[in-house]
């Protein structure tokens, strides 16, 4: 079992997209799309934890 993709920092934010411009370079897969959405709900979530804090 894969653990899941949280996002805490800016950091983490930034190597996830460091992470997904990885992944769209490589041809796709099954695992591609599943890491790519993965990914994107974790940034999704942090930009809502993020904008909700600037509120």
């Amino acid at each position: 079992m894969k653990l899941p993709i949280v996002i805490h920092t800016e950091e983490d934010y930034d190597r996830a997209q460091q992470r997904v411009e990885e992944l769209n370079a490589t041809p796709d897969s099954t695992e591609k799309e599943r890491e790519l959405h993965a990914l994107a709900e974790a940034m999704l979530a942090f930009e809502l934890r993020r904008d909700e804090a600037d509120d």
